[in-house]
């Protein structure tokens, strides 16, 4: 696996609390499986919006064919 060196910027306070627990050598990992987790979430809600979105058009093309579908069929 290859590896990018980024600058980033932290609020103080989270810059305060990261080497206060996490030790020095770790801290890129600590960071990265961080990440790691939350685009994954965030890769889970955009899923589910999609599937929203797509549950709503179905329903939608449904109650249209629903009026063809049972024309002449009383």
């Amino acid at each position: 696996m290859s590896f990018i060196r980024i600058n980033v910027s932290l609020p103080e306070k989270v810059f305060k609390e990261l080497t206060s627990n996490i030790e020095p050598r770790k801290r890129s990992r600590f960071i990265a499986e961080c990440l790691k987790s939350s685009l994954k979430g965030k890769r889970a809600q955009k899923l589910a919006a999609e599937y929203r979105q797509a549950s709503e058009e179905i329903k939608r093309i449904n109650q249209e064919l629903e009026g063809a579908i049972s024309d002449g069929l009383d």
